[in-house]
């Protein structure tokens, strides 16, 4: 592979939106659309819309092993805990996901110009909207640029230290690990991808592409073999997270 990649751009470079609903893969579509109704009655008039991002929205999910991601506008703020609790009633009944992810945010604030290469860019490029008013047509289509990439790496430190923290009191599970990994590897990735000119949308692609970039790195090897482990050890990963210096 070449570089620049120009993954995940079109002919004239803009981000292209990976997402429908038309990708979502039959064997996901009852816990979808049960997700939606427990958020629209957790929420009710508060609801503004509902946005499904990730691997099932791509129609790249597979069960047993993905999560459902969802994106929720709201007009005021909310409480979730109900909903959180509804979900995990629900999740019992639909081993086909993992989890399910609620990004809960306001309708104001998504919709704040100073706000527009973080959800500006997130609802546009990133989701697709399953229920209530589409807003991201509001949002103009974006090329890769270091200001989406900071905006999208803004709690990468703080989920760092977090999980750190979980791995020095032993709470964290390997579902966490993988987590955290994946969320580093698309975090190194985020800090190169405007010189690559693109925008990988899964981990596998973010691994490609770091290779291209550093070759010479050992700590892109040692991620992807931590993702390959069944069972990644405490110490394994916080040798890997003690060792991240490009944030």
């Amino acid at each position: 592979m070449k570089r620049p990649t120009r993954l995940g751009t079109d002919d004239a470079g803009y981000v292209i939106n990976q997402t429908s609903i038309r990708h979502v893969q039959p064997e996901f579509e009852s816990v979808l659309f049960k997700a939606i109704e427990l958020v629209k009655e957790a929420f009710d008039e508060q609801l503004h819309s509902i946005y499904l991002y990730g691997s099932i929205g791509r129609g790249t999910a597979v069960a047993g092993q993905s999560d459902l991601d969802l994106t929720v506008l709201v007009h005021e703020d909310v409480d979730a805990t109900e909903l959180v609790e509804q979900t995990e009633r629900l999740l019992t009944q639909h081993p086909e996901v993992i989890k399910i992810d609620y990004d809960i945010g306001r309708l104001d604030v998504a919709l704040d110009p100073a706000n527009r290469f973080e959800w500006g860019f997130w609802l546009r490029h990133l989701c697709t909207c399953v229920d209530g008013e589409d807003v991201s047509i509001q949002f103009p289509r974006m090329k890769p640029d270091v200001r989406v990439s900071e905006a999208l790496n803004q709690d990468l430190i703080s989920s760092i230290e977090a999980a750190k923290s979980k791995l020095l009191r032993g709470q964290m599970s390997h579902l966490e690990k993988r987590s955290i990994v994946k969320r580093v590897t698309r975090g190194w990735y985020l800090t190169i991808n405007v010189k690559d000119e693109s925008f990988a949308t899964t981990v596998e692609a973010c691994l490609v592409i770091l290779k291209l970039y550093f070759s010479e790195d050992p700590r892109v090897e040692q991620g992807e073999a931590l993702l390959r482990q069944d069972d990644i050890t405490n110490q394994q990963l916080l040798d890997y997270l003690n060792e991240i210096d490009w944030i």
